[in-house]
């Protein structure tokens, strides 16, 4: 039987695969902030618009469309967590951090989103030495993120950078993040927190997708029906979860 503590071969093909993942990530990360701020014609920007197109467009979508495909955000959460067996905080906070990418943009909500989580993981060891209460950690957490992106609007002339939702949740996300952080360590908490994002991001696209959008105009009702009985087959899964496959499929050809 595996300990904690035991590390399979196939740990450390999901981990350099991971950070692999990482890196690309991050590079377009970086490469979609740039664009953000520097509207010129230039190799970064050019380049940006042409894979991912405009990073300031937004979502056209309504609040019933949004509000009618919740059940199907929910229906990718419980696959994760029960199929692909990534642990992510709750079932509601990878919903919560896409409805902020859709009010945001496809582009600028995760940039947006992920920027002010930086902010936040920064600001939460200094706010934590404060024994500052839940609420008065949130509201302080808040307001700093709110003062640094504020900040980048008016230094950028950035209006994309002045939601208000996805501070909200980014002030959630942080405070989770924190206590993942301080019960299983920074690994496991960083985990947590990117799959998170990655869950959110998923949701975003398919919620926005043109099937979606079709579904939600001819046949509204049917969205939250089908969502009902995927969840039920998928709350019936009782088998080995994908990551453990991989982990054991690397571990047995070792």
């Amino acid at each position: 039987m595996r300990s904690d503590d035991q590390t399979l071969p196939g740990d450390i093909t999901l981990r350099r695969a991971g950070y692999a993942l990482a890196v690309l990530l991050g590079v377009a990360f970086c490469a979609i902030v740039w664009t953000l701020f520097d509207r010129s014609q230039n190799v970064i920007t050019s380049s940006v618009m042409a894979v991912f197109g405009d990073p300031s467009r937004l979502w056209a979508l309504s609040d019933v469309h949004l509000l009618l495909t919740m059940p199907v955000a929910a229906v990718v959460v419980v696959f994760v967590r029960s199929v692909l067996g990534w642990k992510t905080f709750g079932l509601f906070t990878p919903m919560l951090l896409a409805l902020a990418y859709l009010q945001s943009g496809p582009i600028a909500g995760p940039v947006i989103s992920t920027t002010a989580i930086l902010i936040g993981m920064a600001a939460a060891p200094f706010l934590k030495r404060l024994n500052l209460s839940r609420v008065a950690f949130l509201g302080t957490l808040i307001a700093i993120v709110v003062s640094a992106l504020g900040a980048m609007a008016l230094q950028f002339h950035q209006p994309a950078l002045a939601s208000a939702f996805p501070v909200v949740v980014t002030a959630l996300i942080v405070e989770r993040w924190w206590n993942a952080w301080e019960a299983d360590g920074p690994t496991k908490a960083i985990r947590m927190t990117a799959m998170t994002l990655a869950v959110a991001l998923v949701i975003q696209m398919l919620v926005a997708a043109p099937l979606m959008v079709w579904l939600a105009t001819e046949a509204p009702l049917a969205l939250p029906l089908i969502a009902v009985v995927l969840m039920i087959l998928l709350g019936r899964y009782n088998g080995l979860r994908f990551s453990e496959l991989a982990r054991f499929r690397a571990a047995k050809g070792a």
